[in-house]
């Protein structure tokens, strides 16, 4: 990058062929305009990388309306929320954009404390009623035991919208059913909530028994 020297007042910017005029800090520089890749000049890693990034986009935006307002703006600091949502989600993907694990989906995060030993099943097979428990000991007092158990449910690459089970920290188990749509569910996310729903946990992905009566 080139200082140029200029009179009082004076103001040069903009681009001359290949050259980008500029002013930063006071001063006017000169330097190369950025050159840009034309598709076919993509390496094979560079097109998998930007197929990759597209796929996790796609999977991100279904849920800028209902879940990362709600949770993950006022836990973003230096970034949005979409794309705090977005980073923190992308290693589940494998390099061609397919997800790896629905396990390595974190749909909630937080400072509020999870529990211990969380279990969840369905009651019997092909019910949509879901009973869960926690280890005592992970039960905290005071405000925190209002905390409710709040549940996403998800199948075949869709998910439910932010459903209360009305399930609180201290009762330990419970029972509750599961959101829909999907119809079909074959995993859920559980997490906490508090009881001003300004505050969460990270959540945690189960992956549900059979559905299958027979």
């Amino acid at each position: 990058m080139t200082l140029l020297k200029q009179g009082t007042g004076s103001s040069l910017t903009g681009m001359v062929g290949p050259i980008v005029i500029a002013e930063w800090m006071g001063q006017t520089y000169m330097r190369s305009a950025p050159k840009r890749k034309v598709k076919n000049s993509w390496s094979p890693q560079q097109l998998l990388h930007r197929k990759r990034f597209k796929l996790v986009n796609t999977f991100c935006k279904q849920f800028r309306v209902f879940l990362i307002p709600q949770i993950w703006n006022d836990t973003a600091e230096r970034m949005s929320g979409y794309a705090l949502f977005l980073k923190t989600n992308m290693p589940a993907f494998a390099a061609d954009g397919s997800l790896m694990d629905p396990k390595l989906i974190r749909l909630s995060t937080g400072k509020l404390p999870l529990v211990e030993e969380l279990k969840a099943d369905r009651s019997v097979p092909g019910s949509n009623t879901i009973n869960v428990s926690w280890s005592k000991t992970s039960v905290l007092g005071g405000i925190r035991s209002k905390d409710e158990l709040m549940v996403i449910s998800a199948g075949n690459g869709k998910y439910s919208e932010i459903t209360g089970t009305g399930i609180i920290r201290y009762a330990l188990n419970g029972s509750f059913e599961l959101p829909q749509p999907p119809a079909s569910a074959t995993h859920i996310y559980l997490f906490f909530g508090s009881k001003d729903r300004r505050d969460y946990s990270e959540s945690v992905c189960i992956e549900l028994g059979t559905n299958d009566t027979n």
